[in-house]
């Protein structure tokens, strides 16, 4: 009897699988879980629109100081204005694709549409995260030319001579960094840093762990009371003699995110003159969204296409801050390990 082949259209649900693959995202990313990255239904509503920019128009705080009363009726107090300010975000326009030769073990598994998404997700997670650390990194690019760095703190150096203890993170370097934010520090919650600087953390016994009440598996682990997310795809800027590590600080909510829908979000394609006329399928996985550093609004000097690539995000000119420095939600640190 011959054998049946398992084909991706015989498995893949477009109305199940998207919604599951994108859950499946959202609930792996350490970021969304450390609340970081929060889901907002007006960036969703964009995000789901036409349109590659929004408009997002705010008002500044009041500020200035009260009148002091007086019984003179000729003397009246002067009004002061309640100025505005606007943000801007950009939709990112995001696909995959990936051949039926990749994906064969799954397609055997027991509910193959699981399994590829299984697969697929961890994918858009990372990709993701790629696209938030260029961000980052072009708002920090930004604050570096245009506001004299004052959301970083900076020990790092390129000296040729062995690194020494106050170039690396330790507490004082993060709460000076935190302190970039004023009395808004105490806002903060979540510390992004690169693996070679989280084992010097651990070398230190810095880090307290967290677990599970019920199950007592360790749930994430902490250093001076954030929560820490290790991510290799944080900046590493390799120097003449040193490397520099850019770690993150966040508050909750410092980056907005808004899940949107392609025309078809998940396609299935068969190319049968593919492998000598043996045919192969794809998988093709389109993801539109949006994944906003508040308070930065995105200007798009130099953009190739109607949505911005990595290296775009990265650049300094594409990024302008439009809050004030307390209103921004993150704080960065360079050191050298």
């Amino acid at each position: 009897m011959p054998t049946i082949a398992t084909r991706l259209s015989d498995v893949i649900v477009p109305e199940v699988f998207q919604p599951y693959m994108v859950q499946r995202a959202l609930d792996m990313d350490a970021f969304v879980q450390s609340g970081v990255v929060v889901q907002d239904g007006q960036f969703d509503a964009l995000a789901s629109g036409q349109g590659s920019t929004f408009n997002l128009p705010f008002f500044n705080d009041l500020d200035g100081e009260s009148n002091v009363g007086s019984d003179d009726p000729d003397s009246y107090s002067a009004p002061d204005k309640i100025t505005a300010g606007r943000d801007v975000a950009v939709k990112h326009v995001r696909n995959k694709s990936w051949s039926s030769m990749d994906l064969t073990a799954a397609l055997m598994a027991e509910d193959p549409m699981r399994a590829v998404a299984e697969l697929v997700a961890p994918f858009w997670v990372r990709d993701r995260q790629r696209v938030l650390i260029a961000s980052l990194s072009g708002v920090l690019a930004d604050n570096m030319a245009n506001d004299d760095g004052d959301m970083v703190h900076a020990i790092a150096s390129d000296d040729a001579g062995a690194v020494t203890a106050d170039e690396l993170i330790g507490d004082d370097a993060v709460l000076t960094a935190a302190q970039t934010m004023g009395d808004m520090k105490s806002r903060l919650t979540a510390i992004a840093m690169h693996s070679v600087v989280h084992t010097r953390l651990q070398r230190l016994g810095a880090l307290l762990s967290v677990f599970d009440p019920q199950s007592g598996d360790l749930r994430y682990t902490t250093y001076l009371g954030y929560r820490v997310i290790v991510d290799d795809t944080l900046p590493v800027d390799a120097g003449t003699n040193r490397k520099t590590y850019t770690t993150y600080l966040f508050a909750d909510g410092a980056v907005a995110h808004g899940e949107g829908q392609a025309k078809l979000p998940v396609e299935t394609e068969r190319a049968p003159g593919a492998g000598d006329g043996e045919g192969m399928e794809i998988l093709h996985s389109r993801r539109h969204f949006l994944l906003h550093p508040r308070g930065i609004r995105w200007i798009g000097a130099t953009m190739a296409k109607p949505a911005p690539t990595n290296a775009e995000l990265a650049l300094a000119g594409n990024w302008d801050r439009v809050y004030d420095r307390k209103a921004i939600r993150f704080a960065a640190l360079k050191t050298n390990g």
